[in-house]
């Protein structure tokens, strides 16, 4: 998959993409979903620097197991896609649900920002988590 391809995603389907491409290394197309507005833009304006603080820091330490897909909104320039992600972050299992803001960008869904929820905090059940639950959160919160 790669930039010219986006346009064929749902907000949903850049999230499972992005998951993919995390699994297989693929750091360049994670750079490339991102808005050019998001603040990880502001933290990584350079790919290259990118690519090579994922290839160093990420690839090793961190496993996505599962990624999925729990609530969807979408209207003409922004979509919603709450998602429940697993991860072995240096062997053990973290669980966290996170709210993801897609913002279009040249036709395309691009990721702008994200609200976490770790397991901990969410309940038993956390596919009861709601786009409300998360308007109900500190605003403070969302990266």
């Amino acid at each position: 998959m790669n930039e010219r391809n986006f346009s064929t995603y749902s907000p949903s389907d850049l999230i499972v993409a992005r998951s993919e491409a995390f699994a297989r290394g693929d750091f360049g197309f994670i750079f490339d979903s991102y808005h050019s507005e998001s603040n990880f833009r502001r933290q990584f304006p350079d790919r290259d620097d990118y690519l090579e603080f994922g290839k160093v820091s990420l690839g090793a330490d961190y496993e996505i197991t599962r990624c999925q897909i729990l609530q969807e909104q979408e209207s003409a320039d922004e979509g919603q896609v709450i998602f429940l992600m697993e991860m072995k972050v240096q062997g053990a299992v973290q669980q966290f649900v996170e709210l993801a803001w897609l913002h279009r960008e040249e036709n395309s869904w691009r990721y702008h920002r994200g609200q976490k929820v770790t397991q901990d905090e969410f309940p038993e059940d956390p596919q009861s988590l709601s786009f409300a639950d998360f308007a109900k959160r500190d605003p403070s919160t969302i990266f």
